[in-house]
């Protein structure tokens, strides 16, 4: 009976392993799928961010819009992101007893330099545009007029005069939307090109992939931040061109200029 109970002692010890080791399994895999659903998280996030600056955008709602951009920069911080990956990595060669990845960080791909494929806008680009529309429109509007008879030389030079002034405030509003939709493009780029591309390479277990990815995502969301001063600054000209073209937005702010510059009494 000695040797028997001994058995059954091995055996039930043997069990009560295999239960801790389950045990352990399960942890693991819990705190991998915990870890990944934060970092696609992220990425829902991004797309949802893209959708609230759909309104804010329309509603001319720039300070909305600034606050939607810093809180996406706050979501792709290589500081907060970079862990959860590599604890994803890390937990997945310890649960299937594979090589421990190499966590060693190329601190150069996240410097402010480099080149990345993010969506670009400058001023100049915009003034381009903004010049070749002007442009195409006085030479529609010879096309149309040019041959006119006019009764008076000055009746004509105040049809131009007028004509232009409605093309100029279009174009300075149209200028101002391309800098808005920059900024949509951004966020479009982190949450719809660059996130799912990040997904895939930490489930694949390539560390380098998605380091580089995570990297582009960082460099995108930083670009939200000269590309807001961009639709600020752009959005500022179209205020100054026509205040009511910004709608609620235009005509609240053209109040509280009224009431700022109105002599207080004392």
């Amino acid at each position: 009976m000695g040797d028997l109970a001994k058995a059954v002692a091995d055996l039930e010890e043997e069990v009560e392993d295999v239960r801790e080791l389950r045990k352990i399994m399960e942890r693991l895999d819990t705190e991998i799928a915990t870890r990944m659903d934060e970092i696609e998280t992220i990425g829902s996030a991004a797309l949802e961010i893209h959708g609230d600056l759909d309104n804010q955008i329309a509603e001319y709602d720039y300070m909305a819009v600034e606050q939607s951009l810093a809180h996406l920069r706050g979501l792709v911080d290589m500081e907060e992101v970079l862990p959860s990956i590599d604890a994803v990595l890390l937990l997945t060669a310890l649960r299937d007893d594979e090589p421990v990845p190499d966590l060693a960080l190329p601190l150069s791909l996240f410097e402010n330099g480099g080149s990345w494929e993010h969506p670009r806008l400058s001023q100049e680009d915009l003034d381009r545009e903004f010049k070749a529309t002007l442009t195409r429109a006085d030479q529609r509007w010879e096309e149309i007029w040019g041959d006119h008879a006019w009764a008076d030389p000055d009746e004509r030079d105040s049809q131009w005069a007028e004509d232009r002034a409605d093309t100029e405030r279009e174009a300075i509003k149209d200028r101002a939307h391309r800098a808005g939709n920059h900024l949509r493009e951004l966020v479009d780029y982190i949450g719809d090109t660059l996130w799912p591309d990040l997904v895939e390479a930490v489930e694949a277990g390539d560390r380098a992939r998605a380091v580089r990815v995570l990297a582009a995502a960082c460099a995108a969301a930083r670009e939200t931040e000269p590309a807001y001063k961009l639709y600020e600054v752009n959005l500022s000209a179209q205020y100054e061109s026509s205040p009511m073209s910004l709608g609620a937005m235009g005509e609240f702010l053209s109040d509280y200029e009224t009431w700022l510059l109105s002599p207080k009494a004392e």
